[in-house]
């Protein structure tokens, strides 16, 4: 299918040479003022630059690599605690020197006023979208609100201004964008935002900075907070709601689960975004090379070989609303096809389930194992974004849409944000996480009543500073929904979890025996030899319907450990990295010490030096 690629550079006329990080480089501009703002299609194509600042098809899908509910193969210097002062480097500042740049010669009145009104609210929303990921990196920062002359001594040695000075900017940015856009419908194929984008985002900045605030209370990290926390909670509720009783969107329903595939994946792996729910997406276009998922997960040779964890796997809700146990009655481990049956269809869309089928070379869709030799750690293969075809698995040829912003989010922030408050009702539990639950075809539990009841096992695994159980379901169900959406570490780091991604345990599957053939799917077919012997060299044949050969788990970092108290006497796959750290100087990245060094003005954040 040919796409439009709409992340575009700037057309040459329109081409700004910003290409340093430095804040003292004068703008240059390689085509003259009047052509670039004396006309709209001037001003769009200027416009067009600033989707740059988003994710592509690549790092769209990889924002979760670091969390606390997946293991991997490799860890970044910032994950073993070796990223300091010296070896940062990513304060870059050309994106918003950009959108200044615009904003300020944005004037021409050949130009009709609302015209020029509505590229404005674009680009203010952008410079919105900068500022916070600046805020959520770094906390404090310079605000700049104009290009910076090479002789501008006051702005180019600016200290920091205050998280609350920020924040502030931004939803007024926020406003005046949601005031200004024209586009109140749903754009095509999502590729563009609209009024109700700068709601989301409004809604989405509040909430993170209300949280930050409550559960970063009487720390270096909110000494200069003033605006009270239940008023950025109440911004970030009425901004959601606004989109739910007046927006476009809605759940996106419809396709009945089966297979692994169901109406909540369909929004990840489609060749056009689901616009029903889809905010704003990333087209992808095989012929271009932009995406490259199924490389990514599903190759041994590339990616981390990301992979989900067993605590993480309990979390999900049987379909009757109850909560996972992990043992039958008579105390014995549930089995892979126990594990991934009768459960919220959220698992089984996000990782391989035992009913989980793939198109093979032959274009027939076969069961399909999840791949235990040399790629799945834990035996839960994450499959969210991933085309089932094995076609797209060696190269960047995707071409499946990646939602960058949903309207699921849009209902969890709303019910986050109130039950925060203590303001949630049955009503809004139902229209939200109730909503939500129901696509994923959970018929009973809490769906259309607030939870009473405490889930020990999610407290004391994830956030066992939470007593209250609304707030508990609802982290529930936002880790659930957005797995490998980029929230996660963000979401840790606003709750005060951050020791949460280092303590979680990266367990997996439930391995009934060793050193004899098992049957993983329960299709009768042995697919899984699991052997402590290193030097093991046994020959199986590929299991019928299914591509994956017999196999034997050996390899660095992977091993099996016993499954406490079964009295099978069983084991649970294990994946370990003892060099995975955290300290809690980590809610915020170091401002890089050649930064400071240039501007000495600038103070360093808490616990680096």
């Amino acid at each position: 299918m040919n796409k439009t690629y709409l992340y575009l550079t700037l057309a040459a006329f329109a081409v700004l040479a910003m290409q340093s990080c430095d804040l003292e480089e004068s703008q240059k501009s390689t085509a003259s003022h009047s052509t670039i703002f004396s006309s709209e299609t001037g001003l769009e194509t200027y416009t067009n630059s600033f989707y740059n600042i988003l994710p592509d098809g690549s790092s769209g899908v990889q924002g979760d690599a670091m969390s606390d509910y997946s293991s991997k193969n490799s860890l970044s210097t910032y994950e073993i605690g070796a990223y300091n002062i010296n070896t940062a480097t990513s304060w870059s500042w050309s994106n918003l020197r950009n959108i200044n740049y615009f904003l300020v010669n944005n004037n021409d009145p050949a130009v009709p006023q609302a015209t020029r009104d509505n590229y404005n609210g674009i680009a203010k929303l952008f410079r919105a979208l900068f500022y916070y990921d600046k805020l959520v990196v770094y906390g404090d920062v310079p605000w700049y609100d104009k290009p910076i002359a090479a002789d501008d001594q006051k702005a180019l040695y600016a200290p920091r201004d205050s998280r609350d000075v920020i924040v502030r900017h931004i939803l007024k940015d926020l406003d005046e964008a949601y005031n200004t856009i024209s586009a109140t419908r749903v754009t095509t194929n999502s590729n563009r935002v609209n009024k109700w984008t700068a709601l989301l985002l409004k809604s989405r900045i509040a909430l993170f900075e209300a949280s930050w605030q409550r559960y970063h209370a009487n720390t270096e990290y909110t000494a200069h907070c003033t605006i009270p926390t239940d008023s950025l909670y109440e911004v970030a509720a009425e901004a959601a709601k606004t989109i739910m009783d007046n927006g476009p969107y809605k759940l996106h329903t419809g396709t009945k689960y089966n297979g692994g595939r169901g109406a909540y994946r369909d929004l990840f792996t489609s060749e056009d975004p689901q616009t029903d729910e889809v905010m704003l997406a990333f087209s992808a276009d095989a012929k271009l090379g932009m995406a490259d998922i199924n490389w990514w997960y599903n190759s041994s040779t590339y990616g981390p070989h990301l992979s989900m964890n067993r605590p993480f796997m309990k979390t999900y809700l049987n379909l009757d609303g109850t909560v996972y146990d992990e043992k039958n009655a008579d105390g014995t481990y549930k089995n892979f096809v126990e594990e991934t049956t009768n459960r919220d269809t959220r698992l089984n869309q996000t990782i391989r389930g035992a009913d989980y089928t793939c198109r093979d070379k032959t274009g027939n869709y076969l069961p399909t194992l999840p791949n235990y030799r040399g790629l799945s750690l834990t035996g839960y293969q994450y499959t969210k974004y991933v085309m089932d075809d094995v076609a797209y698995d060696d190269h960047s040829s995707n071409t499946n849409d990646v939602p960058l912003m949903r309207y699921a989010e849009v209902l969890l922030n709303y019910a986050e944000a109130k039950a925060e408050l203590h303001k949630i009702t049955n009503d809004d539990w139902s229209r939200t996480i109730g909503a939500l639950r129901r696509r994923a075809g959970i018929t009973g539990g809490d769906l259309d009543h607030l939870p009473t009841k405490v889930d020990t096992f999610l407290q004391q695994t994830f956030y066992p500073n939470v007593t209250d159980p609304v707030i508990l379901e609802i982290r529930r169900d936002r880790a659930i929904e957005l797995c490998l959406e980029g929230f996660r570490m963000n979401d840790l780091k606003r709750w005060a979890c951050g020791n949460d991604w280092k303590t979680v345990q990266w367990t997996g599957t439930y391995i009934p025996a060793l050193n004899a053939p098992l049957d993983m799917n329960g299709d009768g077919q042995s697919d899984l030899y699991v052997s402590t012997d290193k030097n093991y060299k046994g020959e199986y044949t590929a299991i019928a319907m299914s591509a994956t050969p017999v196999s034997e788990l050996t390899g660095a970092g992977q091993s099996i450990l016993p499954a406490p108290g079964d009295p099978k006497g069983g084991y649970l796959l294990f994946y370990y990295d003892p060099a995975h750290t955290w300290n809690d100087n980590m809610y915020l990245y170091p401002i890089p010490q050649m930064v400071i060094t240039r501007n000495p003005n600038l103070t360093q954040n808490p616990g680096w030096k």
